[in-house]
């Protein structure tokens, strides 16, 4: 029968490393195997470097990563000198630092292989100090070159995404400048709080570099609007008008006039036409208009 001592679990499988020495061969063949394959299949590798001998070492993984000969010796320049020229500076200052304070280190980095081949890793560093000073570094040395090609590749598209956002938002309500101080900003479909802003700030931008003293907003692409879309419009004509720019809306289909109406919307001192040609020619008729620039 087994005692307790029998059953408990051994201290050392479970609160500290196993002593190298207490392991038989066919253990640590299986171990070095194992920690190979498990390299492998994460695509990382190990390095090591003594700060006093200046001795670099490099587990298989890291030489296949860089395409290198199981003869090849490498060493710390070798090493620094294998990353893409734009990103030498960047490692050398994170290898300097952590054999100089001892500071750890995290990049993703583009490297060019043996045989030319350029791929984005990641390397990280940590220190052992002894007495004060840095006596090695260990660190590690993963390929990430298809998730980040990935992620860039990601980047790009959500950049083409955007950009062709902000060119159809523009195209959607371009500004014109049909005469020397009237513009005029044909608006089609309805305005959501995204859209009103964007709107808003490139009039507004225009108004003041054209000094622009007449704003045509036509209408005509609206066909109904809601409370909200009413009230974008207000905004627009309101700002404007702080800005010292006079309003005029052309192209006002009945349900949009009665939504208008129904919000209660003061156009005192916003002109209104039937259609554009009109609106132009009331703006070309305002005397701030017809003054003389200066």
């Amino acid at each position: 029968m087994n005692t307790p001592a029998q059953l408990a679990p051994r201290e050392d499988s479970v609160g500290r490393d196993v002593d190298a020495s207490t392991l038989s061969d066919d253990t640590i063949r299986r171990t070095v195997i194992l920690l190979q394959q498990t390299q492998r299949l994460a695509k990382v590798g190990g390095w090591e470097l003594d700060c006093r001998t200046m001795q670099l070492f490099w587990t298989e993984e890291t030489y296949r990563i860089h395409e290198a000969p199981a003869d090849f010796v490498p060493d710390v320049q070798q090493g620094i000198n294998f990353y893409a020229p734009e990103w030498v500076p960047t490692i050398s200052k994170a290898v300097e630092q952590c054999m100089g304070a001892g500071l750890p280190f995290d990049h993703e980095l583009e490297l060019i292989t043996v045989n030319k081949r350029r791929l984005w890793v990641r390397a990280t560093g940590l220190a052992v100090m002894e007495d004060g000073r840095v006596v090695r570094i260990y660190g590690a040395f993963q390929d990430i070159d298809e998730q980040k090609r990935r992620e860039i590749e990601l980047q790009e598209k959500l950049a083409i995404i955007e950009q062709q956002r902000s060119t159809i938002h523009s195209m959607s309500a371009p500004i014109i400048q049909v005469w020397d101080g009237v513009l005029a900003l044909p608006v089609v479909g309805q305005l959501d709080e995204t859209r009103a802003s964007d709107i808003t700030e490139r009039l507004l931008g225009s108004v003041v570099a054209l000094a622009a003293s007449q704003v045509i907003l036509d209408l005509t692409g609206v066909e109904t609007v809601d409370d909200a879309t009413a009230d974008h419009l207000l905004r627009i004509i309101r700002a404007t008008t702080l800005l010292g720019a006079q309003s005029i809306i052309t192209g006002v289909r009945p349900a949009v006039a009665q939504t208008l109406v129904a919000l209660g919307a003061d156009l005192t001192n916003t002109t209104v036409r039937s259609n554009l040609r009109e609106a132009i020619k009331a703006a070309m008729k305002s005397p701030s208009t017809a003054r003389p620039r200066r």
